[in-house]
Order: C-alpha cells, then structure tokens, then sequence
C-alpha cells in the first residue's frame, strides 16, 4: 500500500530541503519555510488524478502520471516538487490515494 498524505508531505519536505542543502545556508531556512507543506486531492476541483502541494499561501495542482502543472504556482520550489512527483515509488503512492479517494465516493452515491 502506499503513503498516506501526511506521509507525502513528510517525504516532499525532506527532498525540497536536500535540494536547497546545495545552496549555502538555505537548509536551515528550508527546515522552517516548509513545515506547513501539505499534499491533497480533490476529486470534485479537479476530475482527473492530480495531486494539490501547498506551501505557506502558494499552492498547485499537477496531474500525473505525466507531470504537468493544472492550476497555481510554487515559485522556485515548482521544479523540485515536479522532480519529486516524478519518482516510480510517489507515483504509486499518488496512484494508491487516488483509488481510495474514487473508491469513497462510489461508496457514497
């Protein structure tokens, strides 16, 4: 089975900040900026698979499995999070999540 939301969001952090840990004294930063970082879906905004990244009041939605950005914008932070969304084990997990979502709401008509 793969990773709950909370879980994503945990992993995104940890793969934004390595890519800042390239830039001097950004890391530590980093480790603050993105404690509010969140991931989600939202079948009803948006029909096809697509996962929502939030961070601080920046948000965007990007389908997969091709990678492309539907609504919104990251700043600098898009490319890594379009890396990160691109990974075999996050697609599955994204993949994982939007079937339990889709399951739900047939079970709830």
């Amino acid at each position: 089975m793969g990773k709950t939301f909370n879980e994503l969001a945990l992993d995104l952090k940890d793969f934004i900040v390595d890519k800042h840990a390239n830039y001097r004294g950004l890391k530590h930063m980093s480790l603050q900026r993105y404690n509010n970082l969140t991931v989600s879906m939202n079948s009803r905004r948006y029909a096809n698979p697509h996962v929502i990244i939030r961070v601080g009041i920046s948000e965007a939605a990007f389908s997969f499995p091709y990678v492309n950005k539907i609504d919104g914008g990251l700043g600098m932070d898009e490319r890594y999070v379009m890396q990160w969304i691109g990974n075999d084990v996050v697609l599955q997990s994204l993949n994982d999540q939007w079937k339990i979502i889709k399951l739900a709401e047939l079970d709830n008509e």
